[in-house]
């Protein structure tokens, strides 16, 4: 028996007006696999991903995530079954420490983002899983550094952070490499 597919998109439709974007698209991915959506600007990959993550619905077709039908389930829902994406324009408190950046991805992820009293054990844990987690991406040594101080590229990867700190089970990168040089890259 074969195991069954994390994500499974069929004839997904995506119009605006006249023009469709997303035209009867299939797409299966399993636990584990690597996907890429290779096309020029405007072949519609954003907007397949936003389809997926819940910030565009679809005109017809379906989604589903490990196993349940997604398709109309709002961002935040589909966060919480474990899909979370990334953005073309980095989307991170600019003006918060890379380290509390962390901590809010991992105090969102709890349920507890409109808990204001929490026990100093929680939040203590929380900024340790946040130091771990910059570490994973290679901010180790910038957990004081306010976000927008930081180059494109390391936003970048503090985006990237955020995203993991949710623990997800399938990460969609949107144009993950814009604007980072060679040396970022690695």
């Amino acid at each position: 028996m074969s195991a069954a597919a994390l994500l499974r998109i069929e004839q997904l439709v995506k119009r605006f007006g006249g023009l469709v974007v997303t035209d009867r698209a299939d797409l299966t991915v399993f636990e584990g696999e690597i996907h890429a959506l290779i096309g020029p600007n405007g072949a519609g990959k954003t907007t397949l991903i936003q389809q997926i993550s819940g910030a565009l619905a679809p005109s017809s077709g379906a989604i589903q995530f490990a196993s349940r039908n997604v398709t109309t389930l709002p961002i935040h829902q589909r966060v919480h079954l474990g899909l979370v994406r990334t953005y073309q324009i980095t989307s991170i408190f600019r003006r918060l420490p890379v380290l509390d950046n962390l901590a809010l991805a991992l105090q969102s992820r709890s349920g507890s983002s409109w808990r204001f009293w929490r026990p100093a054990r929680e939040e203590r844990d929380r900024y340790e899983q946040a130091r771990a987690v910059a570490q994973r991406v290679g901010l180790g040594t910038l957990l004081n550094r306010v976000a927008g101080a930081l180059s494109h590229g390391e936003q970048r990867q503090l985006e990237v952070g955020m995203a993991l700190a949710l623990c997800p089970k399938m990460l969609l990168l949107d144009e993950p490499m814009a604007g980072i040089g060679p040396e970022e890259t690695e």
